[in-house]
């Protein structure tokens, strides 16, 4: 299946294992001091993530797909992978 262009592949992984594995058009993380909208074709990044909510938005929808106290963010090649310490 051909990916949507505004669409990027997102893993959110747990010290209990995946959270979520999927695709979306935005992922909403927490940092320290606000929070970070990645979108398609993000420049790569690597940043520490903050206490809060991890987000995607697919279409008009918002879904929490945890709440966390800290974690780490890789973004690179249209594919964040954030690791989460719930």
């Amino acid at each position: 299946m051909a990916k949507d262009q505004g669409t990027f592949t997102v893993s959110v992984l747990s010290e209990a294992g995946v959270v979520y594995y999927g695709e979306c058009n935005a992922l909403l993380i927490p940092t320290s001091h606000d929070t970070l909208a990645i979108l398609a074709n993000h420049t790569p990044m690597i940043t520490m993530l903050g206490a809060g909510d991890v987000s995607i938005k697919s279409g008009r929808e918002t879904q929490v797909l945890a709440t966390v106290k800290s974690g780490l963010l890789y973004v690179g090649e249209n594919e964040a992978s954030v690791l989460v310490n719930l």
